[in-house]
């Protein structure tokens, strides 16, 4: 466990750690129960990656966008 106070970018890095590990458990969640089918899976990470648009030419938007691209591939 980290002793001492974390900085804005280890904060923003845990933020986003945190987001992206609940969206693939959700994901995950909703197609294992038939909720959502590979193709809708698919649909909400091509609607997160144009989200991203904007911001991808910083890095942490072209890291985003690897993100996206590596969970959108386990549901093709």
């Amino acid at each position: 466990m980290a002793t001492t106070p974390a900085t804005p970018a280890e904060k923003m890095t845990g933020i986003g750690l945190a987001g992206g590990l609940v969206i693939s458990a959700l994901l995950d969640t909703l197609h294992s129960k038939g909720i959502l089918t590979p193709e809708e899976s698919r649909k909400v990470l091509d609607a997160a990656l144009a989200s991203v648009g904007p911001c991808a030419e910083s890095r942490e938007g072209f890291e985003a966008t690897q993100v996206i691209g590596l969970l959108r591939v386990r549901f093709t």
